[in-house]
């Protein structure tokens, strides 16, 4: 597998993590290139190290499994001596370590809710679902009719989710070509 030449969009936890970036303005050797990753719930930082004039970054697997799943904003800074400047930003996202012991709800808010909303319909709702609210009221207490529209959003948004996981799979193309 190559290593890739930016910041990947996604990373797993407790994965080995390495990218490389060339900044012809801020080559490695002259300047050290730090990237910064927050998130309301953790932050971290990934030092570069140079290989020619390129700046090469690398997170052992068993750090990257303390780190919490989800959206994180990056910045990299060059520094050299008193210069310093945000090369590059983004956004990366966390994915959950697979060898981490626990459960993990991977389902959406609107496969949660859909099914919190067809219990309730069926008088088979626990309490969790029951005290889920949409729009800022609970379940509990919205009416039937407006349970029924809900359920038909919902409905709706889970199936464009299904349609958008499983696109182009089981589906025969047919495609003819020939001469005009």
């Amino acid at each position: 597998m190559s290593i890739p030449e930016q910041v990947p969009p996604q990373f797993v936890a407790g994965d080995l993590w390495q990218w490389t970036r060339e900044f012809p303005d801020y080559p490695a050797g002259t300047w050290t290139l730090t990237y910064y990753f927050e998130n309301k719930d953790q932050a971290f930082s990934a030092a570069g190290s140079a290989s020619g004039t390129t700046h090469s970054f690398s997170i052992a697997a068993a750090t990257t499994a303390g780190y919490k799943p989800g959206r994180y904003k990056y910045r990299a800074r060059a520094v050299n001596g008193s210069s310093i400047y945000t090369v590059d930003e983004g956004y990366a996202e966390v994915t959950r370590d697979p060898a981490a012991v626990g459960f993990s709800d991977t389902r959406s808010w609107a496969r949660r809710t859909l099914e919190a909303l067809e219990a309730t319909l069926e008088g088979k709702a626990s309490g969790d679902q029951l005290s889920m609210s949409i729009a800022g009221r609970s379940i509990a207490r919205l009416q039937p009719k407006e349970l029924l529209d809900w359920r038909d959003r919902l409905r709706a948004e889970v199936r464009a989710e299904d349609q958008g996981e499983n696109a182009g799979l089981g589906r025969n193309i047919r495609v003819r070509f020939g001469s005009p």
